[in-house]
C-alpha cells in the first residue's frame, strides 16, 4: 500500500465517518428534544453501530499501513496478541488492528529507522564533501 492510496482511503473513510457522527448527532438530539434523555441514549445506542463501524475501518487502513511500512523496512512488528496491549480485535468487524500503543510504538520504530539512515547518509555526506575540499586544496597547490 502506498502513501497515497492510504491517505484517499483514509480521507474517504474520515469522510463517512464525518457524514455518519452528523446525521447521528441529529438523531441524538431529535429524540433527546421529542422523548428526553433516555430515549436519546436509546437512539445513539441503536444507530451508533455504522460510526463504530467506520471508526473500526479506520483503525484497521492505518494499521496495514505502517505494517507495510515495517515490513518493506523488516522492522520487527509487534506479536499479534492482546497480552501486551499493542493489539485489539474488532467488535464489529472481527479484524485484529493496533491500539494507540501499538501504534505509536511501530511509528518510533519506523522513526528511529529512518533517522538512522538519515544519519548515515549524512556521515557519508561529509566524508564526501570533505574528499572533495582535500582533492580540490590539493590541486590549487599543485597548480601554483
Amino acid at each position: 500500500m502506498n502513501y497515497f492510496s492510504y491517505k484517499k482511503a483514509l480521507i474517504k473513510l474520515r469522510l463517512n465517518r464525518d457524514k455518519e457522527n452528523k446525521a447521528l448527532s441529529k438523531s441524538f438530539e431529535e429524540a433527546k428534544r421529542t422523548g428526553g434523555l433516555e430515549k436519546a441514549r436509546e437512539v445513539y445506542q441503536s444507530e451508533s453501530f455504522d460510526l463504530d463501524n467506520i471508526n473500526e475501518e479506520i483503525a484497521v487502513l492505518i494499521t496495514q499501513y505502517l505494517r507495510h511500512k515495517a515490513e518493506k523496512k523488516f522492522l520487527p512488528v509487534p506479536p499479534l496478541n492482546d497480552k501486551d496491549g499493542f493489539w485489539k480485535q474488532g467488535q464489529y468487524t472481527g479484524k485484529w488492528y493496533l491500539t494507540n500503543k501499538g501504534i505509536t510504538e511501530l511509528q518510533s520504530l519506523i522513526r528511529k529507522d529512518g533517522k538512522e539512515k538519515r544519519e548515515m547518509f549524512s556521515y557519508w555526506i561529509s566524508i564526501l564533501f570533505g574528499l572533495i575540499g582535500a582533492i580540490t586544496g590539493l590541486i590549487a597547490v599543485i597548480k601554483r
